[in-house]
């Protein structure tokens, strides 16, 4: 079971006691616990890899927020975003998902698997294609996919997490995986985009994802930002994941709260044309 996980490290010691000076200070000892989303609370995506049950007109059992215990007292919150009093993923957020279609389904047009109709599925090549299990970072069946991006003049909002209560903690890294919605559009041409029938490569073209940290009163901390994928310079071109990469937050230091926005090449009069969605796990916070 990978939520609620303690982990144990020592960072900066010594390389062994010969080596060790008795003046030099004890390196300090650091204990985690990772997000895996395994055991968190609210429904998972459903019952279709759109997730129906993500929105205001679904008349069955719906997600809206959900969250994981991190130690007794602190949970870890998300959720779909609020407007006008309804709760709907087009609105941006962060849902629970186990979706893994990378290919079409039967009754389903051409090219399904690559448009919002499979929103809620991660191309992680390491798992068993349509088996809707065993996805996750580590192979294990629920993580998280975010959608949105800050663009105020249309109405779009980014997906955020927190901690309960105002608290505050180190986020050392997570993990992440395109769905399989943005990486389909990247990979063979956007229906939506400025070059329909083209890849991002054949427009040497790029996409990044920028993880913004908050402390308990709303002020950021730090940003850190990463290529999905880059493909300006032939010679030192990021490549689309096809499993999960890590991306090292520390630089945040301790936040109350992290933010995820998207910025790429292929913008339009309505803003960002890539589908701005990412599949997330394993968050490792550092519980001192």
């Amino acid at each position: 079971m990978k939520n609620f996980k303690l982990l144990f490290a020592v960072v900066a010691g010594c390389m062994s006691l010969a080596s060790c000076s008795d003046d030099e200070p004890e390196a300090p000892t650091y204990y985690y616990r990772v997000i895996g989303f395994e055991n968190a609370s609210g429904v998972k995506a459903g019952p279709t890899s759109y997730g129906e049950n993500l929105y205001a007109t679904y008349s069955g059992t719906r997600f809206t927020t959900g969250s994981e215990e991190l130690m007794d007292g602190v949970d870890f919150l998300f959720g779909i975003n609020e407007s006008n009093g309804e709760f709907n993923f087009w609105n941006g957020g962060t849902v629970l998902s186990q979706w893994n279609y990378r290919t079409d389904i039967e009754g389903q047009a051409e090219g399904w698997w690559m448009t919002y109709l499979n929103q809620c599925s991660v191309y992680n090549t390491n798992s068993t294609d349509g088996s809707n299990s065993g996805a996750g970072a580590d192979g294990s069946n629920t993580f998280a996919v975010i959608n949105g991006y800050n663009d105020p003049a249309y109405s779009q909002s980014a997906a955020s997490m927190s901690f309960s209560g105002g608290k505050e903690y180190l986020i050392e890294n997570l993990m992440y995986c395109p769905t399989s919605y943005l990486y389909g559009v990247m990979a063979n041409g956007n229906p939506y985009g400025s070059n329909p029938e083209m890849s991002l490569e054949q427009v040497r073209g790029w996409f990044m994802m920028t993880v913004t940290g908050y402390d308990a009163q709303g002020n950021v901390t730090s940003t850190v930002s990463e290529y999905v994928a880059d493909f300006r310079d032939s010679d030192r071109k990021v490549e689309i994941p096809t499993t999960w990469k890590q991306l090292n937050l520390s630089s945040l230091g301790k936040v109350n709260r992290i933010e995820f926005n998207f910025n790429g090449s292929d913008t339009g009069a309505y803003g960002l044309n890539t589908p701005a969605y990412m599949a997330i796990d394993n968050i490792k916070v550092r519980m001192n």
